[in-house]
């Protein structure tokens, strides 16, 4: 199944070297991979009163627990109505009628299900799960109660009708599931002997991935069992190929020596499979007929006795994680999802404990890992847990949303991970329903006035992320956009635009419009940039020829992505090519036209983001030109001046760049720290440039001639950080109101929140429960925070709703742009000119 069996044998493997890799399937982890020898289940602390009895624990509660990994249609997953179903789920709904039980479902990661059942935590688990000699060293199984075949699938338009022998796919393009027997086999077996070649192999993180390219006839063949296989060729497209190589056993996985509830699983079971009921269960979410269930072992087979191994060294923990609540946005079982306008940022919490031994540390994450809709992410990124939380205890996740742009009810799936990127605990979910704006009513047409918004998606993003900003300015001459400097004019009044960047750094960007009398006005956003060291990696990334190629050639994209990787995506200019691609191979591409191209590749992961890019040029094959005169020599180029003045100043005001070139120049530039701030420049000619942040900056001018030849002049100048306005300098304030997304609402009483601003750009506070600090930059009325928030992390559960605003307010923080002084009162504004924060209280700091 998904989560599969024993590493195949050699004589099986040359008994069914037709395609043996699909007589398998992936590789469950109960307490730590499978390897070929198994390891005895570490020790570990169990929480007080998780030892004893189950069957014993389960009468006495009425309810069994079971626990489940919804991702794995047909046997488990969620319908239409956001409703868990699926062949396990209706077999222990009627197990659980059968011994006069309630049954409560937990979905979980699939990786921690052994850990689960080891901690008493749960009492079942039903998740496809293959019995193999490996696993039965750390759990106990059921009777078998469902047998799974494999299958190989082709696309129904393919000439290949049937797989006989590993000859017939050396030469095929196969898609496989990472981590997958048929991955292991293939690569061991075929591409490491070098009878099939390695690009022929294509890895997917998720087999449905895989299925879609072999719709799309992006590659050949997919090996995946069988139950999946009958669905997806039920859904249209594809045809099997193959099947019946290899049988994997199912059954019900339960902790080590419960025989009481295995014998009432094992009565119920064999009931079932008397009076038809597995059958008619197999029929109806799996589509088989008779001829296609394969009859039951009875009774069940014995597994043989495992060879005996060492001792293993005690494990000290054991990872585990519970649900206890929403704290917020509770959508009711997904029956009642709260409303959102489109693009709504806001905060999701949930309160969870750790039920497992292990404390919790920094390295311990929440992460998303699927939802209904490819929009279900929300923005939202990996969510370390601060501080440490023991085992045993409650802590309150808060997530940063944001609301989908088109209207419609969306469920994203988020799961913990620890510090070696293995999941863990129950899954839990965040559930919204957007919904289309009212229509306004038309306002009265009005000579239009000047007006500014400039505004962006987010302001806080994980390295290889992107975000789009959006402008609309009336009444203005012109309006320029730009990067640190490198001006890029959208020309015309009354301009609007929108522009794609991905900084791989925090990074300031600016909207500097021109008003028709000639004064200037600048807004600030700045993007910070939090590095992404578990993102996916890139290992390469090519594109053969580089550089450039003619008009209806083509090139050949190769990559290969390694890491914890849940979606890889080929994109030429924007446009995608390939939305769930492989985690490698290749692919041949032929641009049309001429012009720029840029292919770029994108990984995401639980980690993070990673992107990498190659442009080639595409142009028009020369005419062959007549035969001339050589022509003399080119002269070499020449720069006559070159000069950055002043040489020092304060972050906010400008420099002079002045520059004269002569001899052979055809081409000058002039560069800042490595960027191109102007291109094609005149031979002569000065240009201002105003500098926002502190620090030293490197001036370049250089000036090729016609054959390619060089000249350069380099000067530097450095920026001193701006001075602190006397209104903020050695100052406390007392937070009176803040902004809750809603309406501005006082704090809560008894804990006092307040802020302090050093006169080095950094300041201090407390939120009523911790105690935080960070930096800033101002530049007149402009005030933004720079870099993360640092806060001592603690937990505070009184009074009531004190970490929901200590969310909000570190968000306040985040969005501040502007601030202003109206009567001993301390206003800080977003960039669409709201008031989020109000202080009062003025005091001067002691010396």
């Amino acid at each position: 199944m998904k989560k599969n069996g024993p590493v195949l044998n050699i004589v099986l493997a040359i008994l069914v070297v037709l395609f043996l890799c699909v007589g398998a399937a992936l590789v469950w982890q109960l307490i730590r991979p499978s390897t070929a020898t198994p390891t005895p289940v570490p020790t570990a602390t169990l929480p007080e009163g998780q030892s004893g009895d189950a069957w014993q624990r389960i009468q006495s509660n009425g309810r069994i627990v079971v626990g489940t990994s919804a991702d794995y249609p047909p046997f488990e997953y969620y319908d239409t109505n956001f409703q868990l179903t699926g062949f396990d789920i209706a077999l222990m709904r009627e197990i659980g009628q059968r011994l006069g039980l309630t049954v409560e479902f937990r979905d979980m990661a699939f990786d921690g299900l052994g850990n689960a059942l080891t901690l008493n935590n749960i009492d079942v688990a039903a998740a496809a799960i293959t019995v193999t000699d490996a696993r039965d060293q750390f759990v106990d199984f059921s009777n078998t109660y469902f047998i799974s075949e494999d299958a190989v699938l082709a696309n129904t338009a393919s000439p290949i009708n049937s797989i006989d022998n590993a000859s017939q796919i050396v030469n095929q393009r196969v898609g496989v599931q990472r981590g997958t027997v048929y991955d292991r086999w293939i690569n061991s077996n075929l591409v490491a002997t070098g009878e099939m070649p390695a690009a022929n192999l294509l890895v997917y993180e998720s087999v449905q991935h895989a299925l879609r390219d072999l719709r799309e006839g992006r590659i050949d063949l997919v090996a995946l069992d069988l139950a999946p296989a009958q669905t997806a060729v039920a859904e249209g497209g594809v045809k099997i190929v193959g099947q019946g190589l290899n049988k994997q056993q199912l059954a019900l996985a339960i902790g080590n020596g419960q025989t009481a509830l295995q014998a009432q699983l094992n009565s119920a079971l064999t009931a079932m499979i008397n009076e038809g009921r597995i059958s008619a269960l197999i029929k109806e979410y799996m589509n088989f007929d008779d001829a296609n269930i394969v009859p039951l072992p009875t009774p069940n087979p014995t597994l043989p006795t495992p060879t005996p191994v060492p001792t293993a060294t005690p494990q000290p923990c054991i990872d585990d994680m519970a649900f206890i609540q929403d704290l917020n946005l509770n959508d009711q079982n997904m029956t009642a999802p709260p409303q959102m306008s489109p693009g709504w940022p806001f905060t999701k919490g949930w309160r969870v404990r750790n039920s497992g031994t292990c404390p919790w540390n920094s390295g311990y994450r929440l992460v998303y890992v699927a939802g209904n809709n490819p929009a279900a992410q929300m923005g939202g990124q990996p969510t370390p847990v601060q501080g440490t939380v023991p085992a045993g205890q409650a802590y309150d996740f808060f997530v940063n949303l944001v609301s989908p742009l088109q209207p419609d009810v969306y469920q994203g799936f988020w799961q913990m991970i620890n510090d070696r990127n293995t999941p863990f605990g129950q899954r839990i979910w965040v559930g919204i329903e957007v919904v289309a704006p009212a229509t306004a009513t038309p306002m009265p047409t009005q000579t239009p006035a000047p007006n500014i918004q400039f505004t962006v998606d987010r302001t806080n993003i994980r390295q290889g992320e992107c975000v789009v900003f959006t402008w609309n300015v009336t009444g203005t001459q012109s309006v320029f956009f730009s990067q640190a400097g490198a001006t890029t004019q959208a020309a015309g009044a009354n301009f609007q635009g929108t522009s794609t960047q991905c900084p791989q750094s925090t990074t300031i960007y600016e909207l500097r419009v021109v008003w028709p009398n000639g004064s200037t006005e600048v807004r600030q956003i700045t993007i910070t940039v939090t590095p992404a060291p578990l993102a996916p990696r890139i290992d390469r990334f090519t594109v053969d020829p580089s550089g450039q190629i003619s008009a209806g050639a083509c090139v050949v994209i190769r990559w290969t992505v390694t890491g914890q990787v849940n979606q890889v995506s080929i994109a030429r200019n924007d446009a995608v090519l390939w939305p769930q691609a492989p985690l490698g191979g290749e692919v041949q591409d032929c641009p049309p036209g001429t012009g720029q191209v840029t292919y770029r590749l994108t990984a995401n992961g639980p980690g993070g983001s990673n992107q990498a890019q190659q442009t080639i040029n595409v142009v028009q094959p020369p005419p062959q030109p007549p035969t001339a005169t050589p022509a003399p020599p080119a002269p070499p180029p020449v720069i006559n001046n070159f000069s950055v003045s002043p040489v020092q100043i304060t972050a906010g005001e400008c420099v002079l760049v002045s520059w004269g070139v002569g001899g052979g120049s055809v081409r000058t530039q002039i560069q800042r720290n490595g960027q191109v701030i102007l291109d094609n420049a005149p031979a002569a000619g000065s240009q201002q440039d105003c500098l926002n942040s502190a620090g030293s900056y490197a001036y370049r001018v250089q000036t090729w001639n016609s054959i390619n030849e060089s000249a350069v002049a380099d000067q530097t100048i450095n920026v001193s950080p701006p001075a602190i306005p006397p209104g903020l300098t050695n100052t406390r304030w007392t937070l009176y109101s803040y902004w809750d997304g809603v309406s501005d609402v006082p704090p809560i009483p008894g804990r006092e929140v307040w802020i302090s601003f050093a006169n080095a750009g950094t300041f201090s506070g407390s939120t009523g429960c911790n105690n935080y600090n960070g930096s800033y930059q101002v530049q007149g009325n402009s005030l933004q925070v720079t870099g993360e928030i640092a806060s001592t992390g603690n937990m505070c559960a009184d009074p009531p709703g004190i970490m929901e605003q200590e969310s909000q307010y570190f968000n306040n923080l985040r969005a501040i742009r502007q601030f202003t002084l109206p009567n001993g009162e301390l206003q800080l504004i977003d960039g669409n000119g709201r008031i989020i924060l109000r202080y009062t209280v003025l005091t001067a700091q002691p010396r």
